[in-house]
């Protein structure tokens, strides 16, 4: 077999793997995070009942335009939103990135917890914090963040949404019968990948449609939140209680929005991309990136910045 052969039943392979975990929406358990150990210098840590969320603020050097709040997206964490938040805390915006249960620094949920929705703790830290928030998230955070959006629309000032996602909510009662099993694939899934270099290699390649950068990129922002301890089991618990969009409630909210999408993704599922972008209707303005696939705003931060700050200069 030819080498042309080979990589491209490798990146069958690695597409298929990628595949069966975001299907799942990885669930997982028991980290509990010392807040005494900051991850990054601008770390906090807000704690609510038995989970502790990780978050970073990006103050601006002057009296903020307003409150941006952005979410992640699977399998990833606040790392991948330091360039986008930085290029909005410089045009004069306080930004908080947050990671979500079972990724980054956050607690890794059990099925022993008494589990929370995810869009139910950010909304808690977006109180503790205070004011009127824009909302943003990239993929699975995106759908969280429209989530937040139709639950609290008296709170949200506007969206910003990089190639949202919405997850498959499954039965709850299928689901926990479910769980033990998904746990041990997630499990072994992960151990295999961090083990083998050459596999998140290829996966970041394929979600960056960049093999130059990829070739370039630290894995460890990816792969040292992911080596905590009961991330693969997370994984599966959270995907016994993740929320999927309303859609219907989607339409009827009344704010700016944006959605960044690129002509080179091969992660998302263009068929959710568009029900999302349908359902915000006329409030959305689209710009589709040329580079940078599914992680655009990781890619080119300052392109995405300049895209996306006129419609949230819009949020009052």
């Amino acid at each position: 077999m030819n080498q042309r052969k080979e990589d491209f039943f490798m990146k069958k392979a690695l597409s298929l793997i990628l595949a069966v975990i975001m299907a799942f929406s990885l669930c997982t358990v028991a980290f509990a995070t010392d807040t005494a150990e900051k991850p990054f210098d601008n770390s906090n840590f807000f704690t609510s009942g038995e989970y502790t969320i990780h978050y970073r603020t990006y103050e601006p050097d002057r009296k903020a335009k307003g409150q941006i709040l952005l979410v992640h997206g699977f399998c990833l964490s606040t790392a991948s939103l330091e360039g986008i938040a930085e290029q909005y805390c410089k045009a004069g915006y306080f930004v908080v990135t947050v990671d979500a249960p079972n990724f980054g620094y956050s607690t890794r949920e059990t099925l022993d917890m008494e589990l929370v929705d995810r869009e139910s703790l950010i909304f808690a830290l977006m109180e503790e914090l205070g004011g009127n928030w824009i909302l943003g998230g990239h993929s699975m955070g995106g759908g969280i963040a429209l989530n937040i959006a139709t639950d609290h629309p008296e709170k949200v000032k506007g969206l910003v949404l990089y190639a949202p996602q919405s997850v498959a909510q499954m039965p709850g009662s299928i689901m926990k019968v479910m769980v033990p099993v998904m746990g041990a694939m997630c499990n072994l899934i992960l151990k295999i990948a961090l083990k083998v270099p050459a596999i998140v290699r290829m996966l970041v390649d394929m979600s960056f449609s960049d093999s130059e950068y990829a070739n370039n990129y630290d894995l460890n922002r990816i792969s040292d939140p992911m080596r905590l301890e009961g991330t693969g089991t997370g994984v599966a618990v959270m995907t016994s209680h993740a929320r999927a969009v309303d859609f219907a409630k989607v339409a009827q909210l009344d704010v700016p929005a944006v959605v960044i999408t690129a002509k080179e993704d091969k992660v998302a599922s263009a068929d959710n991309l568009q029900q999302i972008i349908d359902a915000l209707g006329d409030n959305a303005v689209t710009y589709e990136c040329e580079k940078g696939g599914h992680m655009m705003m990781e890619y080119n931060p300052q392109l995405v910045a300049e895209k996306t700050l006129p419609t949230i200069g819009l949020c009052k």
